[in-house]
C-alpha cells in the first residue's frame, strides 16, 4: 500500500487576513490524486502531516485536534482525510515538529505499523522537510512555494502526474505474500543438456561474486541523493572493464535526472548499435535504509544483483552469440525506477530490438521453503498485457534452465515493483529472478554482506547465464 502525505500550510492552504483559504487548484488536485492507482491497481491512502499548536498539557490535545479538524472542514477537504484519527498527524499529538523522523513514523504507524518509510510519499513547499523525508527513505516532492525560485513541481495541478509516476513505478517493496500468480514450476531436468552451457555454468566464480558484493556494500551508502553516488556508478563502470569490456563503445554512462538529486548515471555495457535482437540484463546499484543518507550498505538489495550481473557479463565475454547482449546497472531505483525508466524511454524512442529484459533484484537471501527456492517472475497483466505470452514463455525457459543447470527449485509469480516495469510498459517482454523468501534486513542498515548467501547467488548466476546462452547460442 502507498501513502500520500501532504503538508497543509503553503502547500494546500494559506492565510489571508485571519482566514484559512484553500490554494487555487488544491481541491481538484486532491480529487485527481484520490482517483490514481498504484502498480497493483490500489488507490493510495491520503494523509496530512502538520505542525500545529503545542499543548500546555496532554489534556489540551483533544481540543487542539478539534480546532484543526474545523480548519480542514472549513477548507472543504476533510473528506479526503478520513477517518480523521488515522489520516491526520499533528505535531500536537507527537510532541515534536517536522522534520523530526518521529512525526513521519507516527503518520505511517496510524495506517500500518509495519509500513516502511519507502511506502510513503510526502509533499510540501518546504525544501528542508523534503530533504529530511528523503533521508529517511521516503519519496518526497518539493512543491514550489511562495518564497522559492524553483521546485520539483511549480503548481498544484502538476502534482498529479508527479504522484502518479511514483505510484505507477513504485520502488521495490516486495513481500512474498503479495505476489500474484504464484505457482511451483513443473520443469524437471532434461535427459541431455548442452555441454557448452554446462561448461560455462561450471566456471561461475564465487570469489569473484563475493569481491563485487563486498566492494559495493563497503560504500557507506549508495543512496541516490548522496553526494558520493557518482563514485558508485564509476565503480560499477570499472567492474565491467575488469570483466573484459575495455572499449569506449562497450562500457558507458547514460545520464538521467531525478527530483532533488545531483547528476545521476546508469552504466551500460554492450554494443551501442544493434543489428540483431537484444537481450537486456539488468540490476540496480543504488540502496536505501532507515538512515539512507549515512548508512545503507544494501548487500542483498541490490549489491547481490549487481554482483550477479557482472559475473554473467564476465563469463559471456568473447562467447559467440546470435543475440546482442546489453548489461545495464541502473541508478535511482529506490526513488521510483528513475534510471530504468529513462533507459526504457530511450529504448522505445530509438526502437531498440529488445527481445527480452531479465532483471535481478535481491538474489542473495533464500530463506524460503525449500531453502533453495528462487522466484522466476513473468508478466501477468500489468500495464501492457500484450507482452504476457512472450514473457511467460521466457519465464518457463528460465525455469527449465534452473532445472537443468542448477540446484534451485523454481516458483513463478508475476513481475512487479522493480526495474523491468518501465520496459514492460513500453511493450517489451520482461522476466525477473528474485530470492525465495522475505529478507528481514530489507531496507535496513543491517543489510550487510554477512547476511548474503553466496552459494545461492552462484546458483542464480548459473540460472541466468544458462538462460541467456539457451536463447542466444
Amino acid at each position: 500500500m502507498r501513502y500520500v502525505f501532504f503538508d497543509l500550510g503553503d502547500t494546500l492552504e494559506t492565510v489571508v487576513g485571519d482566514a484559512d483559504v484553500l490554494l487555487p487548484g488544491a481541491l481538484q488536485m486532491l480529487t485527481d490524486v484520490s482517483a490514481l492507482r498504484d502498480d497493483r491497481d490500489r488507490p493510495p491512502k491520503l494523509g496530512l502531516i502538520s505542525d500545529f499548536t503545542d499543548p500546555a498539557s496532554p489534556a489540551e490535545i483533544p481540543g487542539l485536534e478539534a480546532q484543526y479538524r474545523q480548519i480542514i472542514e472549513g477548507l472543504g477537504i476533510d473528506g479526503f482525510f478520513m477517518p480523521f484519527a488515522q489520516a491526520v498527524t499533528l505535531s500536537t499529538q507527537v510532541g515534536v515538529h517536522k522534520p523530526d523522523a518521529r512525526v513521519f513514523r507516527a503518520a505511517l504507524d496510524k495506517f500500518d505499523a509495519q509500513a516502511h518509510f519507502h511506502d510513503g510519499i510526502f509533499i510540501t513547499e518546504s525544501k528542508a522537510h523534503v530533504a529530511a523525508a528523503r533521508r529517511l527513505g521516503m519519496q518526497a516532492i518539493h512543491l514550489k512555494g511562495p518564497r522559492d525560485a524553483t521546485g520539483d513541481v511549480s503548481d498544484l495541478p502538476s502534482l498529479v502526474p508527479a504522484i502518479n509516476r511514483l505510484l505507477r513505478f513504485a520502488p521495490c517493496c516486495k513481500k512474498s505474500g503479495e505476489a500474484r500468480g504464484r505457482v511451483a514450476s513443473h520443469a524437471s531436468r532434461s535427459r541431455a543438456t548442452d555441454p557448452a552451457i554446462a561448461a560455462k555454468v561450471a566456471a561461475v566464480d564465487g570469489n569473484s561474486i563475493k569481491m563485487t558484493l563486498d566492494q559495493l556494500s563497503a560504500f557507506p551508502t549508495r543512496w541516490s541523493h548522496s553526494p558520493g553516488i557518482s563514485n558508485v556508478s564509476s565503480h560499477v563502470h570499472d567492474s565491467f572493464k575488469t570483466a573484459g569490456y575495455i572499449g569506449a563503445n562497450e562500457v558507458r554512462f547514460q545520464g538521467f535526472s531525478m527530483n532533488g538529486a545531483g547528476p545521476q548515471r546508469n552504466v551500460l555495457c554492450g554494443p551501442k548499435a544493434f543489428t540483431r535482437p537484444v537481450l537486456l540484463i539488468c540490476a540496480h546499484y543504488d540502496s536505501t535504509s532507515e538512515s539512507a543518507s549515512t548508512l545503507a550498505p544494501g548487500a542483498d538489495d541490490n549489491a547481490s544483483g549487481i554482483a550477479a550481473l557482472v559475473e554473467v557479463a564476465s563469463l559471456l565475454r568473447g562467447v559467440g552469440l546470435k543475440r546482442d547482449v546489453v548489461f545495464a546497472a541502473f541508478g535511482g531505483e529506490e526513488q521510483g525506477l528513475f534510471g530504468s525508466a529513462h533507459c526504457a524511454d530511450i529504448a522505445h524512442r530509438e526502437h531498440w530490438p529488445i527481445e527480452l529484459v531479465i532483471n535481478m533484484d535481491m538474489v542473495g537471501f533464500p530463506n524460503g521453503t525449500p531453502a533453495n527456492r528462487v522466484v522466476v517472475e513473468f508478466d501477468q497483466g500489468n500495464h501492457n498485457p500484450q507482452n504476457d505470452a512472450v514473457s511467460k514463455a521466457f519465464g518457463l525457459l528460465m525455469a527449465q534452465a534452473a532445472a537443468d543447470y542448477t540446484s534451485l527449485a523454481v516458483e513463478h509469480t508475476d513481475i512487479w515493483n522493480s526495474d523491468y516495469m518501465p520496459f514492460e510498459e513500453k511493450g517489451f517482454a520482461c522476466i525477473g529472478a528474485y530470492e525465495g523468501g522475505d529478507n528481514p534486513f530489507y531496507h535496513q542498515s543491517t543489510d550487510v554482506a554477512a547476511h548474503v548467501d553466496l552459494n545461492y547467488v552462484k546458483e542464480v548466476v548459473k540460472m541466468v547465464l544458462a538462460t541467456v546462452m539457451t536463447i542466444a547460442t
